[in-house]
């Protein structure tokens, strides 16, 4: 096997591995909120796992011995780790309030961002060539293999797009519920407050 066949199928396990970790931390999440967020979180975590599995469908194709090799693609296996700790953080809180559930979405969203760049960058490069020409004998061709990882990307970036939906949602919901916490009275007429507390004064001999 050659080496730029061989990076590209070890790139494309890496992002499987992410792809596994992302449909877990999805899955996690989607046990703490409430609907309808569970069910957005779900919907995001199937679509991670269907990646996976695409991906996995590919590389089988190789007859590739497992590796942990840290060495390669070092921003993809760090940012797995990262994922898979905060998955771990997640999964040990019993309540998430509102800053703990804007956090996880952010994060999310910057996560999926990443990983659409991952993926238009595979799709441009040249070793979606050779991984597609391994598979030339199928009638698969390079326009094939670049259609679906033009296709992740796409999808990363409607979730992003949709994590930061949820995240201004739960903003404005958040910055309603401290407003209405706030008595009126004191905007509608703040003298009033001045003569409650005259009234309510004792008397005070001179």
């Amino acid at each position: 096997m050659n080496g730029k066949l061989e990076e590209s199928i070890l790139l494309l396990i890496s992002c499987n591995k992410l792809e596994t970790q992302t449909f877990k931390l999805y899955e996690t999440l989607s046990k703490k909120v409430n609907q309808p967020e569970s069910s957005f979180m779900l919907g995001f975590a199937y679509d991670s796992l269907k990646c996976a599995k695409t991906i996995q469908a590919i590389t089988d194709y190789f007859d590739m011995p497992q590796t942990d090799n840290l060495n390669f693609k070092k921003d993809i296996v760090e940012l797995t780790n990262n994922v898979t700790d905060f998955s771990k953080k997640i999964s040990k809180i019993n309540n998430i309030d509102y800053e703990i559930i804007c956090e996880s979405l952010k994060e999310l969203s910057n996560l999926e961002e990443q990983l659409a760049v991952i993926y238009a960058n595979y799709a441009e490069s040249p070793l979606v060539r050779v991984l597609s020409d391994e598979f030339s004998s199928l009638a698969l061709n390079t326009k094939n293999f670049k259609r679906i990882f033009e296709k992740f990307n796409t999808q990363k970036q409607s979730h992003k797009e949709e994590l930061l939906e949820i995240i201004y949602f739960f903003e404005t919901k958040e910055a309603d519920r401290l407003r209405n916490a706030t008595p009126v009275v004191r905007y509608q007429n703040p003298n009033s407050w001045v003569q409650a507390s005259f009234k309510a004064a004792p008397n005070v001999p001179a």
